[in-house]
């Protein structure tokens, strides 16, 4: 029997608590919440005491035939229950609807003598209750009910309306007195006690918003945490990637330039050497380049240096480049082509023609690494009077659906679900997407796995029409012959100069070193006689820069060709400016070495 009796009450008491237990988690948060228990606790002990005084008056108003006043109090009890209970309506709404009821009730029963001051004393709690509830501006209204209340009950029971017992055991003077001191004990009460709540309020919405900033600053550095544990993966997976991709290029080029000295090796065998070497350093200088530009995008030194560009000229170096490689490497099952959208070849644009060939390059370039078999093709289209865009297309490996955006990443590299390890940095897309924002433009891509990928890029397209440019057909000179030419070159590496030496002796050329710059201003004023000058720019004494000023000075006519590993954009521009009629960046390739200087100094019979 107890066991059971036990199971009931806690029943009853989960019961209670589910349906008329204090709100657990703030509607509002701070103040609002304790607003919410204070009035949740105030109609539970109005509903159960009121019960008990619900049953005795209603039962004696119904004994005295006062049916108006039972109706009254039983719906004045009935709502309360209704609106304490039923937590969907609005809190203020709630509140109102319970003061209301307390304001009528404490009305009715000053009306009674017998209950006139338990009257009053209602109405001290509805004023009370206002400003606890709904703040200082209800308080105050309170109090103005609370008077209004008194002066409509004296008024009325001097217009004989209804009957006030008060008025008969007491002249009027009296209860005026009455109403003065409740109004006085109403005021020092309430408002104190408001101020009081108020502050109490407002230090806990502090609270709440010093909570909120913590909260929000937790969050920010969890996830920077999780960010920065992220961002070291990335750099550990990096570094390794990284120590990977320079040491395969440079065993390939250790390696064969050791095979080159054995004399078992043929011919075809060295030439095939030679081409695999030339390969790997181009795969090394560009993996330093886009390191280099990273560096200085981070930095925030990476400038984009417009200038008169040929479109055809920059897209026809690229296509050379790969078809050259693909032909090397003998990848017999890649196709590559080039489509161009303007049909005039002398077609010139303002934009950063160094950075457009460093783009298409990196795209060009993915593109025939992640494509077995099929083609890659690159061109552009003219979209408006304003806008180029540029396409990559490839019959590779494609790129599964959520994937496209992960690419333009940094260190990030596709190889999920894949046998086959691709080489990469992880950085060249990277590179292409902050390039091409610096560039004014924008890159998208679109991929279906197991089909291809088509990478597109846009420029501001700015046609200038009055440089002078012409494109020129031209056959590849075999062999270059400057006998009876002379070429001052001023280097201070021994290495480089006999590199120069051995390449430019086989054209027959003179050639006279300078170590430092002023050896070369020197050299230059002494003999009258020198065709051309390879200027480096690193080198003690003078640097590069002011010596091809100096010697602009003596002769403007013979050419001076810059030469330094300061393979940066803007040294192009710097060499300008000091005079030189032209730039190479270091490592030279011989070819380009020769062209250049065929550029300005053909050769004998040429």
């Amino acid at each position: 029997m107890a066991a059971k009796t036990s199971k009931t009450a806690r029943r009853l008491n989960v019961w209670i608590k589910r349906k008329l237990g204090p709100t657990t988690v703030p509607s509002k948060g701070g103040f609002h919440y304790w607003r919410e228990r204070v009035f949740h606790y105030f109609t539970l002990a109005l509903t159960a005491i009121g019960l008990m005084v619900y049953l005795y008056y209603t039962i004696s108003f119904l004994q005295n035939e006062d049916y108006v006043l039972a109706i009254m109090s039983t719906f004045i009890f009935l709502s309360v229950v209704f609106v304490g209970t039923i937590k969907n309506f609005p809190f203020r709404l709630r509140v109102i609807w319970v003061l209301l009821s307390v304001y009528l009730l404490a009305g009715l029963l000053f009306v009674l003598n017998t209950f006139a001051s338990l009257g009053l004393v209602m109405l001290l709690s509805f004023s009370m209750l206002s400003g606890m509830l709904l703040g200082r501006k209800a308080g105050m209204y309170s109090v103005v009910f609370n008077a209004a209340m008194l002066l409509v009950l004296a008024v009325l029971h001097q217009a004989n309306f209804i009957t006030v017992d008060i008025f008969l055991n007491a002249n009027f003077s009296d209860y005026v007195n009455l109403g003065i001191v409740f109004l006085f004990i109403n005021i020092a009460t309430l408002f104190p006690l408001v101020s009081f709540i108020n502050a109490m309020s407002f230090s806990l919405e502090k609270e709440l918003r010093y909570q909120n900033i913590l909260g929000q600053e937790r969050e920010k550095l969890m996830r920077a945490v999780v960010k920065a544990e992220e961002s070291d993966v990335l750099k550990s997976s990096f570094l390794s990637n990284m120590s990977h991709e320079i040491r395969t290029p440079m065993n390939a080029i250790l390696g064969f330039s050791n095979l080159l000295s054995h004399k078992e090796i043929s011919g075809p065998e060295k030439e095939e050497f030679v081409n695999l070497i030339n390969l790997n350093v181009k795969n090394l200088l560009t993996i330093v380049e886009n390191l280099i530009d990273i560096s200085k995008i981070d930095t925030g030194q990476l400038q984009v240096r417009n200038s008169a560009v040929c479109l055809h000229d920059v897209l026809q170096e690229v296509y050379d480049s790969f078809n050259n490689d693909i032909r090397r490497r003998g990848q017999l099952n890649i196709k590559l082509y080039l489509k161009e959208g303007i049909a005039d070849k002398n077609t010139m644009v303002l934009t950063d023609g160094t950075r457009l060939k460093q783009v298409l390059a990196n795209l060009v370039g993915n593109g025939i690494k992640f494509t077995d078999r099929g083609f890659v093709e690159f061109g552009y289209e003219l979209i408006n009077e304003g806008l180029l865009q540029f396409y990559v297309k490839d019959t590779g490996i494609g790129l599964p659906v959520g994937k496209e955006e992960r690419i333009f990443e940094r260190f990030y590299k596709f190889s999920e679900g894949r046998q086959t390890l691709y080489g990469g940095t992880g950085i060249g897309l990277s590179l292409v997407k902050d390039l091409l924002e610096l560039m004014g433009g924008k890159v998208w891509i679109e991929s279906e796995q197991n089909v291809g990928t088509s990478f597109y890029f846009t420029i501001p397209f700015h046609k200038v029409s009055n440089a002078n440019h012409k494109y020129i057909e031209t056959n590849k000179v075999e062999v270059y012959n400057w006998e009876g030419k002379t070429f001052l070159i001023a280097e201070d590496e021994e290495d480089n100069f006999r590199y120069l030496e051995v390449a430019l002796s086989i054209s027959n050329a003179s050639l006279i070193w300078a170590r430092t710059g002023l050896e070369a201003i020197e050299i230059f004023k002494r003999i009258g006689n020198i065709d051309l000058v390879l200027m480096d720019i690193k080198m003690p004494e003078m640097d590069g820069y002011a010596a091809t000023h100096e010697i602009k000075k003596i002769n403007p006519k013979v050419p001076v060709i810059a030469q330094t590993a300061y393979a940066m954009s803007e040294e192009r521009e710097k060499s300008a400016l000091a005079g030189c009629d032209d730039y190479i960046a270091k490592p030279i390739g011989y070819e380009d070495l020769l062209n250049i200087i065929h550029k300005y100094v053909p050769g004998v019979g040429q």
